[in-house]
């Protein structure tokens, strides 16, 4: 069932056993499995209700301008100065990333899937390793594969060069790691079907344009949230306000919302960790990375390609549900970790250079002192930084392409880190703000992505990762939050 905020009259309290805040893959797959074991939920979000736009998500961009509105500086100075609601300097028609849609970032993604590497969940310099091991999410993987519609638990590369008729390169000090991508009909989450219908005709609670406006926690557990809807003018002002209480609460905004949020509510900021560790991928310009001359064989461009061959033509393969393969040289764990470095993409033909930000506390999302247009909350102040690490990740792993490519015949131009760190930008993968952590003084949430300090708050999406591994992170997002689903189940419905 969905309905609009609008229509919940002033002061009413909606009561039902799980309130997810969020519909974006995080909220959307937590909610959907809740239902499915039985459990009464209630979904969600904050835009207002656009589906008579045939969901184009671009008819909530003035939305957007309202209420994601604030102050980036760092390194968003001089690269992406309008990224909290206009990344990508220049790109003036393109308000990417951030969404404040029915469905999220799940609007406009591209579906390029692949677990994070062993690696990216150890301790290791610059990287403080997760409270969970990569094996506690093998089960989960395998399940999100198979919601997401994917080649379950087959990302190897000698999976992929049989299906695909090809040959795995083999590169000094590299692992080539494959990426499936999820078909089109598959992307967005809040009208794909699942068992044949969407979150919306299923069992859920969905309600759009119901804005989180306040936690109300005491006594060490939430007790309530208060909820906001618009009215229907083109500046928009608030409409009603009601109230919901649940036995328990998902947070699943965004690592940037999601840390907003919860500083706005004052809540699990006892050790001063929330919105701390802002990461994403950050991604140069094209052509930094150049190839020279060729190094692959025709069979290894093939597989690096997701390319199969009919007759002696390379085409592009794609299943009978729309999934596609590339490949990407990515740094090996043991490369890794004797260069002290994070890990990094190279496309097998060159092109931008893409990589795994360190963890940097100074790194963050703060509140701003001027508050948005509509509910009068204080705005987002954050701050994007990098650090010594990501120099070292970039000049030592550049290094360790060129002498491999070299090794087989090939060779590889990049420029100095100064020409490349001045044109970064984040690449819409927002990580980190309230990072998974073991001992409460170093994160926000514990390894069930419970808030330490609240018995029945929890945080669902890429805001929970202590570090982002080179993976995209939507796959983990989903099975982070089916693990999520499956823990509230036996806590709830007992």
């Amino acid at each position: 069932m969905i309905r609009d905020g609008r229509d919940i009259s002033n002061g009413t309290v909606v009561s039902t056993q799980v309130c997810i805040i969020g519909s974006g893959p995080a909220g959307i797959t937590a909610a959907w499995h809740l239902q499915k074991a039985g459990l009464k939920v209630t979904l969600i979000e904050g835009s207002r209700d656009y589906r008579a736009a045939g969901d184009n998500f671009q008819a909530s961009w003035p939305d957007k301008t309202l209420l994601y509105e604030g102050i980036s500086d760092g390194l968003f100075t001089s690269n992406e100065p309008q990224f909290l609601i206009q990344p990508y300097s220049g790109q003036t028609n393109s308000a990417w990333e951030r969404e404040r849609i029915y469905g999220g970032t799940s609007a406009h993604w591209g579906g390029q899937s692949r677990p994070l590497d062993p690696i990216d969940f150890e301790a290791r310099p610059g990287f403080p390793g997760w409270p969970i091991s990569r094996s506690d999410l093998d089960s989960y993987y395998a399940k999100a594969a198979a919601f997401c519609v994917l080649h379950a638990d087959n990302f190897s590369a000698e999976y992929w060069a049989d299906i695909l008729g090809a040959e795995v390169p083999g590169l000094a000090g590299f692992d080539t790691e494959m990426y499936q991508f999820m078909g089109q009909n598959y992307l967005n989450f809040s009208t794909r079907t699942f068992d044949g219908i969407t979150i919306g005709e299923s069992a859920a609670d969905v309600i759009l344009n119901a804005s989180l406006l306040d936690i109300d926690h005491s006594r060490g557990a939430v007790q309530s949230v208060r909820v906001a809807s618009m009215n229907v003018r083109t500046t928009p002002q608030k409409a009603t306000e009601f109230t919901i209480k649940a036995d328990v609460f998902v947070l699943a905004c965004g690592a940037v919302a999601n840390a907003r949020q919860l500083l706005l509510s004052n809540a699990g900021n006892e050790h001063d960790q929330v919105g701390r560790y802002f990461m994403c991928h950050p991604l140069s310009a094209n052509g930094v990375v150049s190839i020279t001359q060729p190094y692959l064989t025709a069979g290894q461009t093939r597989l690096m390609n997701g390319d199969t061959l009919s007759g002696a033509r390379p085409v592009r393969w794609q299943d009978q549900n729309g999934v596609t393969v590339t490949g990407r040289f990515s740094p090996s764990a043991d490369q890794q970790r004797a260069l002290g470095i994070g890990s990094c993409w190279f496309w097998a033909g060159g092109g931008q250079y893409y990589f795994e930000m360190a963890p940097n506390p100074d790194s963050r999302v703060r509140l701003a002192d001027s508050l948005d247009k509509v509910f009068g909350q204080r705005q987002t102040r954050i701050t994007w930084q990098l650090s010594q690490r990501d120099e070292t990740t970039y000049t030592q792993s550049t290094q360790l392409f060129k002498t491999a490519v070299n090794a087989l015949n090939g060779d590889v131009y990049y420029p100095s880190w100064e020409s490349v760190k001045g044109q970064l930008v984040v690449n819409g993968h927002h990580i980190g703000t309230t990072r998974m952590s073991a001992d409460p003084t170093q994160g926000v949430v514990d390894a069930n992505l419970k808030v330490h300090s609240l018995d029945n708050l929890y945080v669902a999406g890429s805001s929970v990762f202590p570090s982002t591994g080179i993976s995209n992170p939507t796959f983990t997002i989903i099975t982070l939050s089916i693990r999520l689903a499956e823990h509230l189940r036996s806590r709830v419905g007992k």
